[in-house]
């Protein structure tokens, strides 16, 4: 598939974030995301919504998740493409919650930039495997 320079630039800053999260997934957002950042989060239930800026995913969704594990969570993305403004991101994540079993999740992400950043998406996750951490470890 042949992409614009358009295309390729965001491209390439997606896949430096990710490089950058490989070891600590909340660096992927960091790089990326912004306060601006429109951010939806597709399904049913508590976590499944809108959400306004790096600041309210991660207080309101992410915190969560991020609070029940033991150490950071790896991610290794499985796809990468580019379409516009989007680029469509395929990611597993694999840490260990804080009572030893292990977590896993895949994602699809659509993220639409401008200017090297995103400004809005939405991402599909097993929520059943969020909720299943979030309500099985306390803390």
């Amino acid at each position: 598939m042949r992409y614009t320079p358009q295309e390729e630039s965001n491209l390439a800053v997606v896949k430096a974030a990710l490089a950058a999260g490989a070891e600590d997934f909340t660096r992927f957002f960091t790089e990326i995301f912004t306060e601006s950042t429109t951010w939806t989060i597709a399904g049913h239930g508590p976590v499944a919504g809108e959400y306004s800026g790096l600041d309210d995913l991660h207080n309101n969704a992410e915190k969560a998740l991020f609070d029940r594990l033991d150490g950071p969570l790896a991610i290794a993305p499985r796809g990468l493409w580019a379409d516009g403004d989007d680029v469509i991101v395929r990611i597993d994540s694999t840490g260990r919650a804080r009572d030893g079993q292990p977590y896993r999740n895949g994602y699809l992400y659509i993220l639409t930039m401008k200017d090297g950043k995103v400004v809005s998406g939405i991402e599909w996750l097993d929520l059943h495997a969020y909720y299943d951490i979030v309500e099985r470890v306390a803390v």
